[in-house]
């Protein structure tokens, strides 16, 4: 009799522990229970292990007449929200970009005068190694983005002129003849922090901010013309080692289109104009572009 008592007395707990109303519903999902249940107009989803443990709920699942008022994410609450919902805020920052480029003698101009640059053929090419996204809110929409980047820039100049070093500026000379090949090439560390406001999750955002970068000297490379003489030429030019642009981007679908403004200039000359650089570019974000090209075959 004491067994039998024993044993009724257990189930009753198990039950009580276990166990949902007769009018839930529980249906299993590999390694998980998930019970429903109808309380009046509401609906409750419950997560349970295969030991029998409530996970802890971030939200609660709420539907009023047919209509779902709040969303909700049920997970281990040592699993973070951002990943449960797979809504992450991303940098966005293209892994690889071109970009056609051009000095001016003021901030965001192409008038070469006083400064001697050439739009035809000058360009950039770089890449993003290393990048970092910093949401300010739940929803994963606003926030701060930025990384590393390199960048190799071809910039070129006036042919009618020939470039030298005179002190820390360039002094620029006139030629007879106009040179065939007249043009630097110099590398660039550059740290860009924008902030980002980012529409769909996967595939646009709105990036606005600066970047701070580092530049070597300039490698010229001159060449007279055909059967003249080479004027007298260094082989490389000295530019302001440090540099601040501002910057606007935006990606859709992982294709990056942006610009940059140098506020600060890359070089001075001896009559006193400076040179400030701007870039155009388009390049592409790979990681997002693979995952589009993934969710389009699923589609399918």
């Amino acid at each position: 009799m004491m067994k039998l008592l024993f044993l009724f007395t257990a189930l009753i707990l198990s039950a009580t522990a276990y166990a949902e109303e007769a009018n839930d519903t529980t249906f299993n999902v590999k390694d998980k229970k998930i019970v429903v249940d109808v309380q009046d107009s509401k609906t409750i989803v419950k997560v349970y292990d295969k030991n029998g443990y409530e996970f802890t709920k971030t939200r609660e699942m709420e539907y009023v007449d047919g209509q779902e008022v709040e969303q909700i994410y049920v997970g281990s609450p040592l699993v973070p929200t951002e990943v449960m919902q797979n809504l992450k805020f991303r940098p966005y920052l293209p892994t690889i970009w071109y970009g056609y480029n051009f000095m001016g003698n003021k901030k965001c101009s192409d008038n070469g005068d006083g400064i001697y640059s050439r739009r035809s053929k000058s360009f950039e090419i770089g890449i993003t190694p290393w990048s970092f996204a910093l949401p300010f809110n739940k929803s994963n929409t606003f926030g701060l983005i930025g990384g590393v980047q390199l960048a190799w820039v071809h910039m070129c100049f006036d042919k009618n002129y020939a470039a030298s070093m005179q002190g820390d500026m360039l002094n620029f000379t006139k030629l007879d003849q106009k040179a065939s090949g007249n043009n630097m090439n110099y590398g660039i560390l550059r740290i860009p922090v924008m902030l980002s406001y980012q529409l769909d999750y996967s595939s646009y955002c709105i990036n606005v901010g600066f970047s701070g970068e580092m530049r070597t000297n300039g490698s010229y490379r001159f060449s007279p013309a055909a059967g003249s003489s080479a004027p007298s030429v260094p082989d490389g030019l000295k530019l302001n080692r440090f540099g601040l642009n501002f910057d606007f981007s935006m990606c859709i679908a992982g294709i990056y289109f942006g610009t940059s403004i140098g506020l600060t200039p890359v070089y001075k000359t001896t009559t006193g104009a400076k040179a400030f650089y701007t870039s155009t570019h388009i390049g592409i974000n790979l990681a997002e572009f693979i995952n589009l090209c993934k969710g389009c075959k699923k589609k399918k």
